[in-house]
Formats: C-alpha cells, structure tokens, sequence
C-alpha cells in the first residue's frame, strides 16, 4: 500500500510493504515481514532478489518479482540517459508532485554518479580511480565475488557485501547483528562512513566534481589527520564545471551549491578552520596557522603545564626521565603551532595497535638470531600492590630482552606441577629448538617444576636466578649477629632524620649537596647494603650536622631520647669501625650483583662463575685467611651458591670463556669437565656432532690453529666470549656451535622493576573478554618499550646526569626497616617532644616571674639578684 500523504505518481513498490517511519526509511515487506532499511528502491531490490545490498524475500510471488525487476531495469536505462543529457532523468523527477520520492531518486542519481555505479554495475570508475572502501581494512574477503566478508575481530562471516559487514561494524540493527568485540575507533569510524554513503555524500572522493570551493579546511581532527582524510576542497575553474559533453543545468547547479554547503556545515562542528588554499605537498604549512593567541609563552608556563598534567593524571615524577617523554617534548617543540593532540579513541586504537607492529618488528630481528645463539626464558616473580603473586615472562637474547606475557600466579606459585605445565606451555609458544634455558626463582617448588621441566625436554636447562640465589646470600649475611647490630644502628639515623622533614631539609641543603641517604639497588637486601656504603660516604657531613647549630638549637629532636641516642651514634668511632669492616666484607658480594645486573651490554653467564670464586676468595683474603672471620661468610656463600657452582650450565660458560681459560689460575676441577661434557651431549641433538665436538676440546684447550694466531689470544679478554667463538672457532664448527649457544645468555630472571606493575595491577579489575584484551595489549607494549628505554640508556650510559629523584613509595618496599618509623620510635619520639615542651613551659612561667617581679619594683634581695641578671643579659646582648 502507498505510504500516508502520498499523492500523485506513487511508486510500484509501496504496492508491497508498509513504511515504519515519517522519512519512509524503513519499509516492511507484506510478504515475509522483514523491515528492509534503505527506502522503497531497497525493497524492490528485495522483491526482485537482487543480490549485493540486501537479503531476498523467498515468499514474494514469481509475478511480483518479474515486475520489480523490469522497474529497476527501467530505472537504470534512466539513469543511463541521464549522464548523456546532462541530467534529465533527475531534474525530471523534479515534475512528481511526491517531493519524498523525488528526493530518494535524486539521492541515489547523485550517489551512483559520484561511486561511478550505474543501476546494478559493478562500480568499475571508482575502483580505477584508486579508492578502497575503509571497511576492507577491518576483514577479509571469503570469495571471489566478495560478497562473504569476515571480521577481524569476532571471526564472524558477515554475507551481503562490504556495505552488509560496515553495518556489522558501525552496529546498525536491522539487517545484520552488530560486533561487539570491535574497538571504539572503528565503531565511530564505520558509523560516520555509513551515514554519508547513506546519503549519498563523499567529502573525500579522489577524482570528483564535488569539491568546487574556494577554500581548503584543516581538520582538527587528528584521526583524520593521521589517516590522510582531511576534507580538503580546492578551487575549480569555470571549465571544471562541465560534465561529458554537456554543462551544468541550473538544477544541477542549484543541488550542486546545496551540497558543497551541507558539507562546509557538516565540517563546522569538528572546528576545522578555514585558510587560503596552499599545495597539499607542503606539509609544514600547516604549523603556520594557529587558533591560538600571539602572547609570548613563558618556560614557566610550559613547565607549569606539564607539572599539572603529571600530578592530575598520577604519572610518576620519574617518568621525566624517560626517553620517550623527552623525545616526546622535542619532537613537539620542532612541530610548532598547530599541533593537536590525538583523541583517547585513537590512542587505545589504532595507534596502540601501530605500536605492537613496531615491537613485533624488532622481535622478527630478535628471532633470527636464535638459530645460532638460542635464548632464555625468565620467570620474573613479584608481588604487586593487591599481595598477588604474578609472574613476568620475558625471552632474553644476545640482541635484547623483550617481554612475553604475565600471569596471576598466585594459586600455582605454592604447586610445582601447576608451574611446570605454565612453563612447559611457554616453552611450546616459543619453539623447543629455540630455548637454551629457562630461569626461575630458586625455590624448592621451582626446583621440582624445573626438574619435571628438564625431565620432558631433554635439549635444554631449567636454572635458578643468580640474582635471587645473591640477594638469598646477603639476606642470610644481614642476620649475623654482628652484622645486624650494624645495620639496625644505621637504621635509627635514616628513619630519625627521613621522619624529620626540617632535618632532613637542612642536611640536604647544608651538608649533602642535595643527595639523598638511601640508595635504592634492583633487590631488597642488596638496597640496604647500598645504602650502609652510602651512609659511610656521608659521614662527615652526618657529623657536621649534628654539630650544627640548627641542630642544637632544636627545641624537640635535639632534647628527645631518640635524638640523643642518634646524635651519639653518629659521633661515635666505633660505631663508623663496625660499618667499615661489614661494608668491606660484603663488597665481593655487590660487585657480583653488579655483574649481574649493570653489566651493560655483557652477558652475564659467561662471568658468573668466575665472580663467585673470585668474592669467595677476597672475602678470605679481607680477613686475613682467619677462618673465624670469614667462615660465617663462606657458610652463608656456599649455601645458597652451590646450586650454581655445580650447575653444567654455569662451569661449561666458565670453561668456554677464554677470558678465564687461559688464566693461570684457572680452576681445571674435576666438575668443570663433566659440566662440559653433559651441556654438549644435551645441547646437541646430533650424535655425529656430539663426538665431534668432543674431540676438537684439546685443540681449544692447548690453542691450536686459530684459536693461538695474535690477533685470537690479544682479544681473549677484549671481545664478548660468544662474539670471540664466532671469529676465532672456524676450525671446530661443531665445539663452535655449542660454546655460543652457551655463552649467549644472561643468568637472571630479573627484567622488570616492580612499579612497572602498573598495568597488572589494573588487569586483575577487567572482566569482559574486550577489556582483558586492551589491557593485555596495554601491558604488551609497556613493558617491551621500559625494557627498550633500559637497553638504549645502557647504551647511551646515562651517568652523568643529575642524580635521580627517589621515589618514595617504592622506597617503602625496597628499604621499609631504613625509612618507616616503628611505633616504638614513633612513641619514643612523641615522649621526647612532651617532655621538651613541659621543659619549655616551665621556663616560659619562670621567665614571665621574672619580669612579674621586676615591673612591681620588688626590692628584696631576690628580686635585686633576677634585676641584675636581666642587667647583665642586656649588657651580654650590647
């Protein structure tokens, strides 16, 4: 039936269905019921099952769909006439006295001509003319006809076309279900798209007559920006405006005008500002312009801003020193004016996404080089803010460190078969022939995980970290007895003066030259012992300032018991005795930790044996070979190191490393050769290599043929172990090929620094699939690019630079006992400050006695004595 208020010619498909809407946009067929959306010519394309834009109505009548196919045949011969008399088919459309039906049919005149699609072809002028359609970039194409489109982001095969699956995308109910899994960019991005093709308008056609302003817009917009579609219009020539063979009728020119003004209004509301017309190639011009103000900007004002913006958003101080952040802040100074900041959507879209290709490209270059030198697997393990146990995944390789994933591991930290299958996966995700080892804390339920590990793959190592099993060592060394009675005196300074804000401001100021107390190191137990060396640097000027009269004339901490006790401390000789042998005993130790983990670019297994024999040996040496001196040292050392003393992986590294091999002091145990023998029959899969590599161990040991030419023995302790395989072992391929893949790895499982938990902390709140993916992809990224940042400043050494600024709340992890008042000082203190005011009180009432006794001209012999000493405080002060 014709829709309400129709009159005159009515078109043959209102015959066949209902509209729902006052614009007629949505018409119900009689037949199935279906709500087609697109107006009446979408329904006859529906009655006449014609495929591309819209499902068929298999319950129509044979009769109804021969008629409705013979009228948009009709309709398409019209439009055909109408690019040869320039127009006429849609200025004739202007005669019906159904304004609704003449407009539709103008509409899809217009956008035919401007897609080049005449009726039902196949849109050949826009295809030549270079343009994709943008929902291409969001699924792939099922068939050859690509008329079955899949999406990207919820698999789901979407039939009916490129204009079907943006409806999919954009969420347009109706003809298709709507994806909920695509990102928010592409949903808004899909969505605008529709509704200019919906009405029939493309600001950004390639070659098209629409575009006949005066004048260009600069959008604002960056996504647009970015994506190379910036609405610009330039100007046209009076020949421009012809068509064929034919000009423009006034009509056309009329609905010509309409249009470019709807598409100026359109722009107003994304703030585009309209300039004069300049050469799209010269990009730079753009920065000339700017809606803001002339006014000169100070440094302040800028450093004000970007104060602002990190204590509103929460970002850490540190972040400051980020490379990023800095070449961030350049790269805007170069750009000038006119930059405008990308939106939130484009951030955790597109360009989230931009940066994971970039990471995944520099990993394609890490991955090819793990035929030759293979690469670890470390288990990082940490506690994050909420008391969960997570576990950091991280694959090291000569050519970097990057991060793989993480876990909540708090229910299989306690279960070593739970661990083992966690590991036994990510070993399977990165390729057994790739893996060399893989490190975990050395723990007795990651002893029996590693063991079931090595048990199933038997071509690689399970390890414990050296950094863990060292930070165990100087745990065990800070609870002897006379090692803790020094470390728990050194503890009292820090906290009375870090709890002090005006001492701890004067000592800075006056003493320290602004440096800071504490030193914070990558483990707990090693920052305390840090921070013991730097009290022993600053010892003069702790003296010096409870010397000072800012500290004397202290009303409340120079008087309380605490601050007494401090003071005498700081004073006392043997006190600074004690700090200085315990320092100078646990030294070896620090330079292996140093090793370990400020190596710089050197690999650390190479050397991890050789500085754990060596700190055995000076720790015997520093106490004079005195067994009762150095035997609590060397218990505590051989403890927690003998899982890495006789460990194949760590005395073969040892043996292969010609830096110590050809030392006279090298150490030819009887746990060196096995451990060479076993890391070659298990890191060779190959029998025949396996022998042969075998034999070709006396030739490197006695340095035969090019392992003792001039140039292989002067870069023995000059190039990196692996690096010196690799250019002097030529002569045995096979004992080649196992010493670097040997050589070419770290031994700590230590990657990350705990507040680079951030992104963990806040994935433990996600519940949706969607959600849980963005932060996973959010995590991704963060911690590939801090491990990026740490390789460059390793690079770059970043050591001369002012000294950073301490984070206080990772402090109080790192050094709680150094920097967090107990509540027996806490009470200590407020007693001291009670009794120092009581102090202050009573001689504020006899000093107000005084001067009572004397204004009332008391002449008694006491009143005579308090005068004369007021005299001589007066004459004192002249």
């Amino acid at each position: 039936m014709a829709p309400p208020g129709s009159v005159g010619v009515v078109d043959p498909g209102w015959e066949h269905g209902v509209a729902q809407d006052e614009r007629k946009k949505k018409v119900k067929c009689n037949y199935c019921g279906k709500i087609v959306s697109g107006g009446i010519y979408r329904l006859k394309q529906h009655l006449a099952r014609v495929s591309g834009e819209v499902t068929y109505c298999d319950k129509s009548p044979e009769d109804v769909c021969m008629r409705m196919k013979e009228n948009l045949v009709r309709s398409t011969r019209k439009l055909r006439q109408s690019e040869d008399n320039s127009g006429q088919s849609c200025s004739s459309f202007h005669q019906s006295n159904n304004d609704d039906e003449a407009e539709e049919e103008e509409r899809r005149c217009w956008s035919r001509r401007s897609k080049g699609k005449l009726g039902l072809s196949d849109g050949s002028l826009l295809r030549s003319s270079g343009y994709i359609d943008p929902g291409w970039e969001h699924g792939v194409a099922q068939d050859e006809r690509k008329k079955k489109v899949k999406c990207n982001y919820c698999n789901k095969i979407v039939s009916g076309g490129i204009n079907r699956f943006k409806q999919h995308l954009a969420r347009i109910p109706g003809e298709v279900a709507p994806c909920k899994n695509a990102p928010e960019d592409v949903y808004v991005k899909i969505k605008e798209n529709m509704k200019w093709h919906r009405a029939g308008k493309r600001q950004n056609r390639p070659d098209d007559e629409m575009g006949a302003l005066t004048f260009r817009t600069v959008s604002q917009d960056p996504e647009q920006e970015e994506d190379g579609a910036d609405h610009d219009f330039y100007p046209i020539s009076q020949d421009r405006l012809m068509l064929g063979n034919g000009r423009f009728s006034k009509d056309k020119r009329k609905s010509l005008d309409s249009m470019n003004m709807r598409s100026v209004s359109e722009a107003k509301p994304k703030r585009a500002r309209m300039i004069p017309f300049q050469s799209p190639s010269s990009s730079k011009q753009r920065k000339l312009y700017s809606s803001c103000s002339n006014r000169v900007v100070s440094r302040k004002d800028v450093t004000s801003s970007i104060s602002k913006f990190f204590h509103h958003v929460g970002v850490p101080t540190e972040a400051a020193n980020s490379l990023y952040f800095q070449k961030m802040i350049e790269l805007i100074g170069m750009y000038g004016e006119g930059f405008v900041v990308p939106s939130s959507h484009l951030f955790s879209g597109r360009l989230l996404q931009d940066e994971i290709s970039t990471i995944k490209s520099y990993l394609r270059e890490y991955r090819s080089s793990w035929l030759v030198t293979g690469c670890s697997i470390m288990a990082d393990t940490w506690t994050n803010t909420e008391g969960k146990r997570m576990i950091s995944f991280l694959v090291s390789c000569p050519r970097g460190v990057f991060f793989h994933s993480s876990i909540d591991a708090t229910d299989i930290i306690e279960d070593a078969l739970s661990l083992f299958k966690c590991l036994d996966k990510l070993v399977d995700d990165i390729g057994e022939e790739n893996v060399v080892q893989v490190i975990t804390q050395n723990t007795a339920v990651c002893r029996s995980a590693g063991k079931l590990l090595e048990e199933k793959r038997k071509n690689m190592y399970w390890t414990p970290c050296a950094m863990h099993c060292t930070e165990l060592v100087l745990e065990d060394i800070s609870k002897l007895e006379f090692v803790s009675e020094c470390l728990e005196k050194a503890q009292r300074i820090t906290r009375f003066i870090y709890n002090q804000t005006w001492l701890l401001n004067l000592m800075k100021n006056e003493f320290t030259q602004g440096l800071d107390l504490l030193r914070p190191a990558v483990m707990r137990h090693a920052s305390g012992f840090t921070t013991l060396q730097s009290l022993m640097d600053h010892k003069a000027s702790l003296r010096g300032l409870f010397q000072s009269d800012g500290w004397i004339l202290s009303q409340t901490a120079a008087k309380s018991e605490e601050g007494r006790e401090v003071e005498k401390m700081v004073s006392s000789a043997a006190f600074w005795k004690k700090v200085q042998y315990v320092l100078k005993s646990v030294d070896p130790v620090m330079q292996v930790i140093h090793m370990i983990n400020d190596g710089g670019d050197r690999l650390s297994l190479p050397y991890a044996y050789g500085y754990m024999c060596c700190a055995k040996m000076a720790i015997k040496s520093i106490n004079g070979d005195d067994a009762r001196k150095y035997g609590p040292f060397w218990r505590v050392i051989e403890y927690r190191w003998n899982p890495l003393f006789h460990h194949p992986l760590y005395v073969a590294a040892y043996f292969f490393n010609p830096a110590y091999k050809y030392r006279p002091d090298f150490m030819a145990q009887s746990e060196v050769v096995r451990g060479v023998n076993e890391c070659i029959v298990r890191l060779e899969p190959d029998n025949t290599r396996r022998i042969t590599a075998l034999m070709q161990i006396p030739e490197y040991t006695s340095a035969k043929a090019d392992f003792g030419t001039d140039i292989a023995i002067g870069t023995r302790t000059e190039l990196d172990p692996a690096a010196w395989w690799q250019q002097h072992g030529i002569s045995c391929l096979e004992l080649q090929r196992v010493a670097v893949r040997i050589l070419s790895h770290t031994c700590s499982s230590v990657g990350c620094e705990p507040k680079w938990s951030v992104y963990d902390q806040v994935n433990s709140q996600c519940q949706s699939r969607f959600g849980k993916k963005s932060m996973k992809d959010l995590t991704y990224v963060h911690y590939n690019l801090r491990l990026r940042e740490k390789q460059l400043k390793r690079r770059l050494q970043h050591d001369d630079g002012p000294p950073p600024t301490l984070n206080y709340a990772l402090l109080d992890q790192l050094l709680p006992e150094w920097l967090v008042a107990s509540e027996k000082d806490e009470e200590e203190t407020l007693q001291g400050e009670e009794r120092a005011e009581n102090e202050d009180h009573e001689d504020d009432e006899e000093e107000e006695e005084n001067c009572y006794n004397m204004e009332s001209g008391n002449v008694d012999g006491e009143g005579e004595d308090n005068l004369d000493l007021y005299d001589e405080d007066l004459s004192d002060d002249d």
